[in-house]
């Protein structure tokens, strides 16, 4: 996961360093900084050094996706950022950790299924508050009207294609796949539970990348 996420901010710091936005590039290194600072102590997991470093990467890419978030899809308050930002995070988050965890049941024998499970719930948890959001989202640009022209209207109708997109593969996928992925880990079939979580993370991508769009039209979350 340390691998993964930091790669993928270097993505971030070469999209940044495109855009000439050198200070969300200052904040990737920030990030980079950090996590090479946490693989350095990751062989101590019971010193205090292991928890100042955990509590700090945590807290960088909590503040710098949040800042990114609110500079790239520009919304009327740091509060809404924040929830957008934070609720995504938890989602891509539990349902990529979920599925990478579950291959390591499949080549480490005997591991406890307790942890799997705890992050199979913590995705139906997460699935269930983005889909708060983005309906608390709605229910603001449904209160400014519903003609052509208003918010909801260019959101379900003017993007439609995509807008029904990010509410079945992002919203309403997870939901329908979470029986599936709850009674495989309980019969502890995690080969099953792996193929299922694979198909949820295709899923969740795939809604993510069209709710910043969406936001980024509406600078709201969606």
């Amino acid at each position: 996961m340390l691998l993964l996420a930091s790669a993928l901010v270097i993505c971030a710091a070469v999209a940044h360093a495109l855009a000439r936005d050198w200070s969300m590039v200052a904040s990737d290194s920030t990030i980079l900084a950090s996590s090479a600072f946490f693989y350095l102590v990751l062989r101590y997991p019971r010193r205090l050094v292991y928890r100042f470093a955990a509590f700090l990467l945590a807290a960088c890419y909590v503040l710098v996706t949040i800042a990114a978030y609110h500079r790239s899809i520009g919304t009327p308050s740091l509060i809404w950022s924040s929830i957008g930002a934070l609720s995504s995070i938890a989602l891509l988050g539990s349902v990529t950790s979920a599925m990478l965890l579950g291959h390591w049941y499949l080549v480490v024998r005997g591991m406890s299924i307790e942890p799997l499970k705890r992050l199979a719930v913590a995705t139906l948890i997460c699935s269930i508050a983005k889909l708060l959001v983005v309906a608390a989202t709605l229910a603001i640009l449904a209160r400014a009207g519903t003609e052509p022209g208003s918010g909801l209207y260019r959101v379900a109708v003017g993007q439609g294609i995509f807008f029904w997109m990010r509410v079945g593969w992002g919203l309403v996928g997870p939901l329908i796949l979470y029986p599936m992925i709850w009674g495989t880990v309980r019969i502890r079939s995690t080969m099953a539970a792996t193929g299922i979580l694979y198909v949820a993370v295709v899923a969740v991508v795939i809604g993510e990348v069209l709710g910043t769009y969406l936001s980024s039209v509406e600078h709201l979350p969606l």
